[in-house]
């Protein structure tokens, strides 16, 4: 069982809250299954006709010569009413990461876009690169307009997110920082 003290503040609050009309205490479809299908029909195809590898909020831009990752992440907060997510985008060279894995065995074989490493990985969430350059969150729940929503993912990933990725690769390029 855990402990009270393990759990951050404002969490109770949070989970016991009010909900609003569009996001219902009891939806007939979990958030959850209507983000995993968000996910896998909604974003995963769109991204691969943009060049990108992998699927399950999981993808890689094609490069021999580095990781360049972009990741959906969904909030601790996410329930069965309500799925909050952001995406994480992450670049190093593969030489640089295999030297951080000797230093770092616990990072393992390939890095994550959702886990912070600090330099020399490069790492951005999407809302850093779009709008008020303020972290931005999107939300998933039974009622929602899914078209509106995709569109907004996608716009933001494509527009901004994919370029930062070319732009990172670009600029660690061999013998550059």
């Amino acid at each position: 069982m855990t402990e009270r003290s393990e759990i951050p503040d404002g969490f109770l609050r949070w989970r016991t809250r009010p909900r609003g009309k569009h996001a219902p205490s009891l939806p007939d479809v979990p958030a959850q299954a209507l983000y995993g299908d968000f996910i896998k029909n909604g974003v995963s195809p769109t991204l691969r006709n943009h060049g990108l590898t992998g699927s399950g909020g999981r993808y890689s831009l094609k490069s021999d010569s580095h990781w360049a990752l972009l990741g959906f992440q969904k909030s601790w907060y996410s329930d069965k009413a309500e799925v909050r997510f952001t995406v994480n985008l992450l670049v190093v060279r593969r030489d640089v990461w295999s030297d951080l894995v000797v230093a770092h065995p616990y990072y393992g074989a390939t890095p994550s876009a959702i886990t912070l490493y600090g330099p020399p990985v490069r790492s951005t969430r999407i809302g850093e690169l779009v709008d008020d350059h303020e972290d931005k969150w999107w939300r998933v729940y039974a009622g929602q307009n899914m078209g509106m929503l995709r569109a907004d993912v996608i716009a933001n990933v494509v527009d901004a997110g994919l370029p930062w990725l070319r732009e990172q690769i670009a600029s660690t390029e061999q013998g550059r920082a």
